[in-house]
């Protein structure tokens, strides 16, 4: 705690309880997970976009790395990246 002569000294974020699923971010993958979205079976369900996101360029992306193999750390062209990406973390603001 802090009072009220003290400055908060880290985020809200890092105070927390510590766990990511607590967060609106989650929230859209339980719904996903409670009403998924299926075209005939359940057409009013839930679309979880990240999950929708990459299956629908899925041939975009081999097609392009097929044109672009120094893009990606699964080719020898591209292998000398890996370090870079592997350590990648994207932390919330």
């Amino acid at each position: 705690m802090v009072n009220k002569n003290q400055q908060n000294l880290l985020s809200k974020m890092a105070t927390g309880n510590g766990h990511g699923e607590n967060s609106p971010y989650f929230d859209g993958w339980k719904a996903f997970g409670d009403n998924p979205f299926h075209p005939t079976d359940n057409p009013h369900g839930v679309i979880q976009m990240g999950l929708a996101e990459n299956q629908l360029s899925f041939d975009l992306v081999e097609e392009w790395l097929m044109k672009n193999p120094e893009a990606s750390i699964c080719t020898p062209e591209g292998v000398n990246d890996f370090r870079d990406i592997a350590i990648f973390q994207d932390y919330l603001a």
